[in-house]
Formats: C-alpha cells, sequence, structure tokens
C-alpha cells in the first residue's frame, strides 16, 4: 500500500501541474501535501473503529482499532 505522504506529494504536484486537463484548479487554491495528507489518512480510516495513541517507537500518533 502506498503512503499517504507520498501519495499526497504525488496528488499536489499533479494539481499544480494541471493547466489545460482540468480548469477546475485554476478557480480554487491547490491543497498543501500536508493537508492532503490528513484528508487521506481521514478517508482511510473512515471505517474503522478505535482511537489514536502515541507510539514512542514510531514518534507518531497510531490508529489502534478497539476490539469488540
Amino acid at each position: 500500500m502506498i503512503d499517504n505522504k507520498e501519495l499526497a506529494k504525488y496528488l499536489h504536484k499533479r494539481m499544480e501541474t494541471q493547466d489545460k486537463v482540468n480548469t477546475t484548479f485554476h478557480l480554487i487554491k491547490v491543497p498543501t501535501e500536508s493537508e492532503l495528507e490528513f484528508w487521506i489518512q481521514q478517508f482511510r480510516t473512515r471505517d474503522c473503529v478505535g482511537h489514536s495513541e502515541w507510539s514512542e517507537r514510531y514518534q507518531c500518533n497510531m490508529w489502534i482499532r478497539d476490539e469488540d
């Protein structure tokens, strides 16, 4: 599975270079890579029931599924 950060970087690059394919992007501000990464993460966790916990090993918040 592709990393959220890599996908956000790719999407941001594609949105910035769109000049003839889709004029919609000229009317709105292109989201930053960090904004795209946030929304990708939110989309991927939409069906997960759980909570976020800090991971000392990875130094970031990680999504933990709640067991029924």
